[in-house]
C-alpha cells in the first residue's frame, strides 16, 4: 500500500513540482535592478541598435539581430565609474571608468548581501596571522599581481564568457583604491516601443519598457535609425521623430541624450534637419516656462552621430553616459537624505 501510495503522490505532484522548476529556471535569467545604483535605459522604436550600444559601452550582452523585437525584456550591463570628488559627479567630470567582469560583478553582490565565500574567508584568516609581518595594502598589492583581483578561488579562470567580457572592456579595469568615489552603474536595454494613435493599447514588452523609465532611477538614451533601414511597418523615421516627442514630452524633466545610431548607413535626407527643429522647439518651450526670451534658448540642440561598427561617436556618448549616471547619483543622494531606505550601503 505504501508504494502504491507513494506512486499515487509522485503522480499528483509531478505537474505542479515541474512548474515550479521552470519557474525556477526562469527566475534565474531575470536582470536584477539596484534601486540604489544610477542607470540609463536605452529606450527606442525596434531595430535601431539599442543592443549593440549596451554591448559596446557595457558588460551586457544582449541578443544583437537584424530584425525588429529581439529584445524581449530588461536585459543589463554594467559599469564602473571612478569620480575624484562630489563636485566631480555634480558637474560630469569622470576621473575613469572600467568595465566589471562577470566574477567582479558576483563578488559585488556576495558582499551587498554580506555573503562570504570560501576564498574570502580564507584571506581573512591570513590577514589576520599576518598582521604581525605583512602590511594589509601589501597583500592587496600582491592578490592583485597574482590576478585574484576578485578573490574567488571557486571560480575557473579561464571561463569562456568571462575572458569574452575582459576583452571587450574599454579600458584596464582600474582599482578602487585609485579614486575617493566609485560607484557601480547600470545600462538597460528595453523593449523597442511603437509609436501608437491615442486610444491604442500597448503591448506587454512596451509596457515594460515604460514602466522602467517610470520607477526606476533612470536617465534616458533616445536611440534612433535615421537611414529608413529600420523598417517601415514599425519604425519609420517620422514614426521615431514623433516617438520621440511624444516619450520627452511623457519624462520632461529626465536626464537625456539623443543618439542617432548606424550613421554608416547614411542618414535619409530632412531627418537630420527635422530632429533639429524638434529640439530647437523643445529648448524654446523651456525658455519660455522660465520666463526667458526665444534669444536665450540656449545652445544649437545637441545630439550624437553614431556609428558602433566604425567607432564612431562611441567615446562621446560614453562620456555623456558617464555625465547622466553622475546626475542620477545626485538625484539618489539626494533623495537618501530624505529617506535612509534609499541609502547606497556602506
Amino acid at each position: 500500500h505504501r508504494e502504491v501510495m507513494g506512486r499515487v503522490f509522485l503522480d499528483l505532484i509531478e505537474g505542479p513540482w515541474s512548474g515550479v522548476t521552470e519557474l525556477q529556471k526562469s527566475l534565474r535569467n531575470v536582470p536584477i535592478v539596484r534601486l540604489d545604483c544610477p542607470a540609463v535605459v536605452l529606450v527606442g522604436a525596434p531595430n535601431v541598435g539599442k543592443s549593440s550600444i549596451v554591448r559596446a559601452i557595457s558588460s551586457g550582452t544582449p541578443e544583437v539581430n537584424n530584425y525588429p523585437f529581439t529584445t524581449r525584456g530588461m536585459t543589463l550591463g554594467h559599469v564602473q565609474v571612478f569620480w575624484e570628488s562630489d563636485q566631480d559627479v555634480a558637474v560630469g567630470n569622470v576621473a575613469g571608468v572600467s568595465i566589471p567582469s562577470e566574477k567582479q560583478l558576483v563578488q559585488e553582490n556576495l558582499v551587498r548581501l554580506g555573503v562570504k565565500t570560501r576564498r574570502m574567508k580564507e584571506k581573512e584568516l591570513l590577514k589576520e596571522y599576518s598582521r604581525g609581518g605583512v602590511n594589509d595594502d601589501e597583500e592587496d598589492e600582491d592578490d592583485e599581481s597574482n590576478g585574484d583581483q576578485d578573490g574567488f578561488g571557486e571560480f575557473d579562470d579561464d571561463d569562456e564568457t568571462t575572458d569574452l567580457k575582459i576583452e571587450k572592456a574599454i579600458q584596464t579595469p582600474i582599482s578602487k583604491k585609485s579614486f575617493p568615489i566609485s560607484q557601480l552603474c547600470q545600462i538597460m536595454d528595453s523593449p523597442g516601443l511603437l509609436r501608437r494613435d491615442d486610444g491604442d493599447t500597448r503591448n506587454e514588452m512596451e509596457e515594460l519598457t515604460l514602466a522602467a523609465m517610470a520607477h526606476l532611477p533612470t536617465a534616458v538614451m533616445y536611440v534612433m535609425d535615421l537611414s529608413g533601414g529600420a523598417g517601415d511597418r514599425c519604425s519609420s523615421v517620422e514614426d521615431q521623430l514623433i516617438l520621440r516627442r511624444e516619450v520627452r514630452a511623457r519624462f520632461p524633466r529626465r536626464p537625456w541624450i539623443d543618439v542617432i545610431s548606424k550613421a554608416d548607413l547614411g542618414i535619409i535626407d530632412g531627418a537630420e534637419e527635422r530632429l533639429k527643429d524638434i529640439l530647437k522647439a523643445e529648448q524654446l518651450e523651456r525658455a519660455q516656462q522660465r520666463g526667458l526670451s526665444g534669444d536665450d534658448a540656449g545652445d544649437e540642440p545637441y545630439y550624437i552621430i553614431l556609428s558602433i561598427k566604425e567607432g564612431m561617436g562611441v567615446d562621446e556618448l560614453r562620456q555623456e553616459v558617464m555625465r547622466m549616471l553622475g546626475e542620477v547619483r545626485v538625484v539618489l543622494d539626494a533623495m537618501a537624505a530624505v529617506d535612509e531606505r534609499i541609502a547606497r550601503p556602506v
